[in-house]
């Protein structure tokens, strides 16, 4: 019997399990990556007990005008910090834009994954900030 890899806890946390395993399992490298990113962003520097400096500073800009000053600062702070805390992930393009209603921010990631077996797969993630 083959030996099933297996790549840590999908984020976001999800109980209910295809696997029958307490939480939701990340089965490819793909999955890992995208699931490595959005524990990145959505976690507030200083949060983590043993680790401070993981995660992101979005929260300062939650009261920053709506424009491409903030914009700017908020794809900076995207880049940097997903490039430090997600070695797998290659970031080729990082766009945000305002929601609809102009009340929120989306971010478009455009990143690449290098396979174990030495393939190169592209792949987006949309989220609301």
């Amino acid at each position: 019997m083959a030996k099933t890899q297996r790549y840590g806890i999908k984020f976001p946390f999800n109980i209910v399990s295809e696997l029958n395993t307490l939480l939701d399992i990340n089965l490819t490298k793909d999955e890992k990556v995208k699931s490595q990113i959005m524990h990145v962003i959505f976690t507030q520097k200083g949060q983590r007990l043993r680790n401070p400096d993981f995660g992101t500073n979005l929260i300062q800009f939650i009261f920053n005008p709506n424009d491409a000053q903030t914009w700017d600062d908020v794809k900076f702070e995207l880049k940097e910090d997903v490039k430090r805390w997600v070695p797998d992930c290659e970031l080729s393009d990082v766009e945000v834009y305002e929601t609809d209603n102009g009340r929120g921010l989306i971010a478009r990631l455009n990143y690449t994954v290098r396979e174990d077996d030495g393939t190169i797969t592209s792949h987006e993630l949309i989220t609301n900030l």
